[in-house]
């Protein structure tokens, strides 16, 4: 079962006066009014649910502007984690694997493996990615010929690629290098 709650201020003017509940009529007054106002404008509201006695509890409770905007980013980076959570699964290292008696994944890796430094690795080259293809539309292609280790056909995929002089991709790749190397240096 789920139940929303509505709770606006008692007056708007003076929300030191605290909040009431809110019928759906008020609700949808808000709303309408909402619509088309820039966001400094607007009523604004932080939305919450829990569980109680069974019971879903949608709570929609009425904010400045600037708890807004501080909820909003706090919420916004807990969906962002929890969506790329989603893309990695938990595996205990003492877990005991199949074909073998006794003994835990961790047993059966080689010595020479350093599971932290191959994840951190990934991360960094995806974080890497990510930046790159912010900053520049040919950087990522940049990388790919980069790490394969075909720096010479860079500069003729990439002339032909995005129609450009040799000259051009010269200046690409000395701004290339210095945002590599400045990237690292943050990292």
């Amino acid at each position: 079962m789920k139940r929303t709650t509505i709770l606006i201020y008692k007056d708007i003017t003076d929300p030191k006066k605290g909040l009431r509940e809110a019928t759906q009529g008020e609700w949808s007054a808000i709303l309408r009014g909402n619509k088309g106002l820039p966001m400094r404008e607007r009523r604004c509201f932080m939305e919450d649910s829990f569980e109680d006695c069974g019971v879903i509890d949608r709570m929609f409770i009425e904010v400045s502007y600037e708890e807004y905007c501080c909820w909003n980013r706090e919420n916004t980076l807990s969906y962002r984690n929890r969506k790329a959570g989603e893309n990695f699964g938990i595996l205990s290292l003492d877990i005991s694997t199949k074909n073998s008696e006794g003994s835990d994944l961790k047993d059966v890796l080689p010595v020479d493996f350093d599971l932290e430094e191959e994840v951190t690795s990934e991360m960094m080259m995806k974080t890497l990615r990510d930046s790159l293809s912010k900053w520049k539309p040919w950087a990522c292609d940049m990388l790919d010929f980069y790490l394969m280790g075909n720096e010479r056909l860079c500069s003729s995929a990439l002339i032909e690629k995005y129609s450009v002089s040799y000259v051009t991709v010269a200046k690409w790749k000395k701004m290339f290098g210095k945002y590599i190397k400045k990237f690292f240096e943050r990292g």
